[in-house]
């Protein structure tokens, strides 16, 4: 099997097919339940590791566990709370005992060099869980390619389901990829599906620094508003909520946030790509590429955002791996 995988600080995503995109917090937590539900249609996803005890992971976790491990620092591709993302994402795409895979995944483009070989081992070899509900599974990663992050995005576009490609203009040309996640952005750079490693950079913001700001705002104005953190981001979506039955207009405080982030970016951009002018297009993806696309279309009038800014990394991942394994099968004929 061909999976893509994309494990950010705020959410994991993971393509395994078209039609089999998974994604949830980048949580894990404690295995607490609620004692009574009137609807018990809630799924969680709860993991046993050998030699560990159980983990609840994902929305479950943010809703029930007592203990929560969810980390934003560069080391957490080492720690035990990354391999767990790591296989709960596996047995969300898949409920087969056992499974051989081949995984494409990513690092932010400033860690990658330094980080690549390491992240490469942690998924290689074989990997045993058992889920709630299942009988046990064991992966075994026999190849694993990890390439800078917002590259995906661009495979995204440039490959289809097959693995080949089908836009010459990326494919050829020369691209600029801006990937806004939930605490990086980072600028790739990139000239016939190549990187141009002098003119890519990372920064350090995100969609959750809007996030923080609108909750910084509720809790001044809105005091007796609780909160989720996907009510947020909806709340940002649609630029005001509901407070005791009355619109409260969140446009003000985001734009006052989303312009200096959307300053900052341009000014790097711009800085790396020499104006940006020669590029063939700009291509956004992330989870704050539509928050920030109208603010950037201002400098460059060649932004536009991927399909599915969301899952393009790991999509783009997804379609990498299926080529890999095309040519992988064509040497084994040959």
């Amino acid at each position: 099997m061909n999976v893509g995988i994309d494990i950010g600080y705020s959410s994991v995503k993971a393509v395994a097919g078209p039609d089999r995109l998974v994604t949830f917090p980048s949580v894990v937590g404690t295995p607490d339940r609620a004692r009574f539900a009137v609807n018990s249609t809630d799924r969680h996803i709860i993991i046993n590791l050998p030699g560990e005890k159980s983990w609840l992971v994902g929305e479950g976790a943010i809703s029930q566990s007592r203990f929560v491990d969810r980390r934003e620092d560069r080391d957490w591709i080492v720690s035990n709370a990354y391999r767990r993302l790591m296989l709960a994402g596996f047995t969300e795409v898949t409920a087969a005992a056992w499974c051989e895979l081949v995984v494409v995944t990513g690092l932010p483009v400033a860690f990658y060099s330094a980080d690549k070989d390491a992240l490469r081992d942690r998924f290689l070899g074989q990997h045993r869980v058992v889920r709630e509900g299942r009988r046990a599974q064991t992966f075994l990663v026999t190849e694993c390619r990890v390439i800078p992050q917002p590259f995906g995005a661009l495979l995204a576009e440039a490959l289809n389901d097959q693995g080949r490609i089908v836009n010459q203009d990326l494919a050829t040309g020369a691209v600029g990829v801006i990937d806004i996640g939930g605490k990086t952005t980072n600028l790739l750079s990139v000239n016939r599906l190549a990187e141009i490693g002098r003119e890519t950079a990372s920064i350090n913001l995100g969609a959750w620094d809007v996030a923080r700001a609108v909750r910084e705002h509720l809790t001044d104005y809105c005091p007796s508003l609780e909160l989720r953190d996907h009510q947020v981001i909806d709340a940002i979506v649609k630029r005001r909520m509901r407070y005791f039955g009355t619109d409260v207009d969140l446009g003000d405080v985001i734009d006052a946030t989303l312009e200096p982030m959307a300053d900052q970016v341009i000014a790097l951009a711009t800085q790396l790509w020499n104006g940006a002018a020669g590029l063939e297009a700009i291509l956004l993806a992330g989870g704050g590429a539509l928050l920030l696309k109208p603010y950037l279309t201002r400098a460059f009038p060649h932004v536009r955002a991927v399909e599915n800014p969301v899952f393009a990394n790991a999509l783009g991942y997804w379609r990498f791996a299926v080529r890999l394994g095309a040519q992988t099968s064509v040497r084994r004929v040959g």
